[in-house]
């Protein structure tokens, strides 16, 4: 086996002081040749890159003009179906509308117009059912099963409770609403009335 080099801790071997050129950002931190993360790490704002036209925006943030236009062509893209009275949510927000009465008064309250009403058809978010083995998966024995045949018939009534549950929640779906244009006539004569 060979020997093993011993370097002490005070020879000129075990260190030496060397120039070195690189990025140092505006808090002090030394990026050696990425200045990308040295002007990231010291700049407050920035200019769009696909469009410098657009107004400046916070380095830690994003365009507001660009992600609003990939959103408008992202709904615009979206297929489309008719609305038979499913829950609705608006396109990339928290407004839940559950039935006519409350997108009507979403609509006339708070004076939205109608060709910028970006709803979507919603869809359920069910609860799962439960696996014993996935439970139990830490206290069971490699390759083991739960041999409690009362335990197990408890999980398939919990299961068959959950099969016949209602949807915990709603979230935006794959397609774009259509009201009817019954509907739609309605709110537009709403509006214009004073």
């Amino acid at each position: 086996m060979p020997e093993e080099k011993v370097v002490m801790y005070e020879s000129p071997e075990a260190a030496s002081i060397q120039t070195v050129t690189g990025w140092v950002g505006a808090d002090g931190r030394f990026w050696g040749s990425d200045e990308h993360m040295a002007r990231y790490c010291g700049a407050t704002h920035r200019r769009c890159e696909k469009n410098p036209d657009h107004p400046i925006y916070e380095v830690r943030s994003w365009c507001e003009q660009c992600h609003s236009d990939s959103r408008a062509k992202a709904f615009a893209a979206m297929p489309t179906k008719d609305w038979e009275g499913e829950p609705l949510v608006d396109f990339d927000g928290d407004n839940y509308f559950f039935d006519a009465d409350s997108l009507r008064d979403y609509i006339l309250d708070g004076d939205v117009n109608l060709s910028g009403l970006r709803l979507c058809i919603c869809e359920p978010n069910m609860p799962r059912e439960i696996d014993p083995s996935d439970v139990f998966c830490d206290d069971l024995p490699e390759d083991g099963e739960i041999r409690d045949e009362q335990l197990v018939a408890a999980f398939d009534l919990l299961n068959e409770m959950i099969r016949k549950s209602e949807p915990l929640s709603w979230s935006q779906g794959k397609f774009a609403a259509v009201l009817p244009q019954s509907f739609l006539d309605e709110i537009a004569a709403e509006q214009v009335t004073p």
